[in-house]
């Protein structure tokens, strides 16, 4: 009776010296922007826009435009709290398979290429313009204005999740209704390269605000789902990858009946080595 008394405080010692270890053992990381002062991040973007939308009598229109953009991110000045960035747009290639559309098409070429825009860039990822009202467009603007923090501001741990709402501007090309959202939920799947490299999964739907489940006859309704790498070391992101799908449904005009289409945007960005001065 000993024995197995002596057996079991033996195991209960072992078990309670382990236990500690196992939980020190959960490696706990932040998710910041912090890049380095005097750094210039050259960023390509690629994004191909399907819109489908059926017509009465006619065969459905389809229109497919591709976007692939070159910009640098010339981090001027950092602080503990936040960095400053002026972003400068180099090259802009836009094509489309609507004939219409392509006059529009090289109008929005001709306005984003050579574009400048400084920013401030916060370490939870929020984004806010530093310069006045007229130095970019009204659109770019709202679009900012409402930017959510991407990052949580606790470290976390893999498999940790993290919940984020962000609100669609109004009057954008799309007439977004009023209180159209989108509301997502991130991962912190995996790291890598020594905890250098953070592997983030992200997956949200549309909302319209209102504190209920989705309609068929909501304005607009869709997902978004992406993936994410974070550089930690360099202190942005490396790469990224989106997918939107919404249907929408823009309101009557001159007593036509209002237009219902489908939308899928696929979006790739990625991030070469930083180049320093």
């Amino acid at each position: 009776m000993r024995q197995r008394g002596g057996r079991w405080l033996a195991a209960a010692c072992l078990a309670a010296t382990i236990a500690p270890r196992a939980d020190a053992q959960v490696e706990r990381v932040r998710l910041e922007l912090r890049p380095h002062a005097g750094d210039t991040l050259v960023m390509r973007l690629d994004q191909v826009t399907e819109v489908n939308a059926p017509r009465r009598g006619n065969t459905p229109l389809q229109v497919v435009t591709t976007l692939r953009m070159f910009s640098r991110a010339i981090v001027e000045s950092t602080v503990p709290a936040s960095s400053m960035i002026l972003a400068i747009t180099d090259s802009v290639v836009m094509e489309t398979t609507d004939e219409h559309a392509s006059a529009m098409a090289e109008q929005t070429r001709r306005q984003l290429e050579g574009r400048k825009m400084r920013m401030q860039v916060w370490r939870d990822g929020t984004v806010t313009l530093a310069g006045g009202p007229t130095e970019v467009p009204s659109d770019v603007a709202e679009m900012v204005s409402v930017m959510p923090a991407s990052f949580p501001r606790e470290a976390i741990a893999v498999g940790d999740t993290w919940e984020r709402v962000m609100p669609f501007p109004q009057g954008t090309q799309l007439a977004v209704p009023l209180g159209a959202m989108v509301r997502a939920r991130f991962r912190l799947d995996s790291l890598g390269q020594d905890g250098d490299l953070a592997y983030l999964s992200m997956e949200g739907a549309f909302e319209m605000g209102d504190a209920r489940k989705p309609r068929d006859d909501d304005p607009i309704a869709g997902t978004v789902s992406g993936a994410m790498i974070v550089n930690r070391r360099r202190g942005w992101l490396s790469e990224s990858r989106f997918l939107v799908q919404m249907r929408a449904t823009l309101p009557a005009v001159d007593a036509r009946a209002p237009m219902r289409f489908r939308m899928k945007i696929t979006q790739h960005m990625r991030t070469s080595e930083p180049k320093r001065p």
